[in-house]
């Protein structure tokens, strides 16, 4: 507690972490005035200017002559008034998908909810588009939505603020748009690079390029955490070992085989962005004469079929999928039941060894 801070202010801030620990949740009473004010040593004005300023900002509720509660116990803004909610992807035919939305339909179809699905194809016109029809017809209790290339500057955040506005609860996968405070259930991103990339250092490599998504915050988060595993082993980052691709590049890797070899010649390893550019890499490359992986290591990201049925198979980490799914609509239904929950999400999915990551160490003895 920082005792500089206004006394009232630290009571605010007591109340706020017992609800964001869970300690405290939607209909909770809170603790009386003179509970709190034996706590901090306060007045009861003190308290009362506390409580006031919580009220206002709508954490809690007083009721006279019974007390503080957490949360509007009069009336839940975010009930269900359709049994329907709004699922929002990127793409129809990606390998992610299918699983993703299996896991969404069944937890929402278990609880008597009905889900209105679209695709992005991971534009934002597009996007625009789909939530302008979902604020014009009015008939979702709550959106579950990828956010389409979310590392970039996005023109939609104006219609997420009007679903915020009409307590239309909004819950991201995948990735999140940084302007906007909503929750998120998605991949440790930043935490599986970093991962892989002790992964490749554990055996023996040192010269480990990286190929990454320019548009999705996915990638953003995988470079950072390349970024730290390297610079926590006293390795300097080649930037001209760094490579930068947009979702078009991605699906026709083929036309910048060459340039990509160039980029990363030199390297004994590269981290791949996911399992779709690790198995072109293995696919091209080897066209090219390059030997996987006794020339070069690659370690990937999801687990995709192509990963297990190519040669050599993908040392990869697994994208939780239907689990992923399944959480998504879990937590958006306790955000509709309680409006103060937490519905972020973080997976940590452990590496699976496979046989395009070899220890050099060993090569060389």
């Amino acid at each position: 507690m920082n005792d500089n801070e206004p006394h009232y202010k630290q009571v605010i801030n007591y109340i706020r972490t017992e609800i964001e620990n869970g300690n405290l949740k939607q209909g909770d009473r809170m603790p009386s005035e003179k509970e709190l004010g034996e706590r901090f040593g306060l007045s009861r004005q003190t308290i009362r200017h506390a409580t006031g300023e919580l009220e206002e900002q709508g954490v809690i509720t007083r009721v006279r002559g019974s007390g503080s509660y957490i949360g509007d116990i009069r009336d839940n803004p975010n009930r269900p008034r359709y049994m329907s909610v709004a699922v929002m992807l990127t793409y129809v035919d990606n390998y992610i998908f299918p699983p993703v939305v299996r896991g969404i339909s069944n937890v929402l179809e278990g609880n008597g909810y009905s889900m209105q699905l679209s695709f992005t194809d991971n534009n934002v016109r597009k996007e625009g588009q789909i939530l302008k029809n979902l604020i014009e017809n009015d008939n979702v209790d709550a959106v579950i939505a990828e956010p389409s290339m979310s590392a970039l500057p996005n023109p939609n955040l104006e219609y997420y603020e009007i679903l915020k506005k009409r307590h239309i609860p909004v819950l991201f996968i995948n990735a999140s748009y940084p302007n906007l405070n909503f929750p998120c259930v998605r991949l440790d991103d930043r935490h599986v690079a970093y991962d892989a990339v002790q992964q490749l250092i554990r055996r023996g490599h040192r010269q480990i390029a990286g190929i990454f998504h320019c548009e999705d915050a996915q990638g953003t988060e995988r470079y950072l955490g390349y970024e730290k595993a390297l610079s926590q082993a006293g390795i300097v980052l080649e930037q001209k070992n760094v490579i930068w691709l947009d979702t078009t590049s991605i699906h026709k890797l083929e036309a910048l085989m060459d340039y990509i070899l160039t980029r990363i010649d030199g390297c004994t390893a590269v981290l791949a962005y996911n399992d779709e550019v690790a198995c072109q890499l293995i696919k091209y490359g080897t066209r090219r004469g390059l030997k996987i992986p006794e020339e070069l290591s690659i370690i990937s990201i999801d687990d995709a079929d192509t990963a297990k049925t190519i040669s050599p198979k993908v040392t990869t980490y697994p994208h939780p999928k239907q689990e992923l799914g399944m959480k998504a609509a879990e937590n958006l239904l306790q955000m509709l039941e309680n409006p103060l929950t937490d519905g972020n999400f973080l997976f940590v999915p452990e590496v699976k060894i496979r046989e395009s990551v070899i220890d050099i160490r060993k090569e060389n003895e």
